[in-house]
């Protein structure tokens, strides 16, 4: 399956969702930064659909009705220092993704990541998956001074490491993924598993879907 795509030289991968399933971690600390805030709110409501966005429009999504910039900040705030130190992490690699990273590199592949995830979790999760082989990694705070877009990482990436557009795609679950890539002049493979709860939409947008690696 993976020669398909051959014709390309240079693959930017989301992570969550795409590369690593960290739902159950992602949640877990959520759950346990709202009790510890002592903020009210649907436990019915912390599945994976709503993982995607920003912490922040997670919150949003769990308690529509919270306003309160000051009360989102700190549950944000108490996620972070639970998530980013966790020694337990139940974050797990998507059956398959290990063989295709793997393929990749083996002929010669220039592979990237692009998330919206903080650095902190994100260099913490390649350490613990054992998946250090990237040519670069893109965070949403790699730089100080601002915060970047997925389409600014993209573009990013392919200016620094001089990419062809042509022979360059993006690996994502969710549609803000591939309308970024294409945003950014390139193309996308979208991802079947994962996150988003439109895979029908992610598919029509995509240039190329995968339903599953194994």
């Amino acid at each position: 399956m993976f020669k398909q795509f051959n014709h390309f030289d240079n693959f930017i991968f989301d992570l969550d969702g795409t590369l690593v399933d960290s739902s159950s971690e992602v949640l877990m600390c959520l759950e346990k930064a709202f009790n510890e805030c002592n903020v009210k709110f649907d436990k019915a409501k912390l599945t994976s659909d709503i993982m995607g966005p920003s912490l922040a429009e997670i919150v949003k999504l769990v308690i529509p009705t919270l306003e309160d910039k000051l009360i989102i900040q700190n549950i944000v705030s108490r996620y972070r220092s639970l998530y980013d130190n966790d020694p337990n992490d139940r974050t797990q690699l998507y059956d398959g993704i290990l063989d295709w990273l793997s393929y990749l590199k083996s002929n010669n592949k220039k592979i990237f990541i692009a998330t919206n995830k903080p650095k902190i979790p994100t260099m913490r999760l390649v350490q613990k998956l054992n998946i250090t082989f990237f040519n670069d990694i893109y965070t949403t705070d790699k730089y100080d001074c601002k915060k970047l877009t997925k389409r600014q990482m993209i573009e990013e990436i392919i200016s620094k490491h001089s990419l062809v557009k042509e022979k360059t795609i993006m690996v994502g679950d969710i549609l803000s993924d591939i309308e970024a890539a294409h945003e950014a002049g390139i193309q996308s493979i979208g991802a079947l598993w994962g996150y988003s709860s439109n895979k029908n939409l992610l598919a029509e947008k995509s240039e190329f879907i995968i339903k599953r690696l194994k």
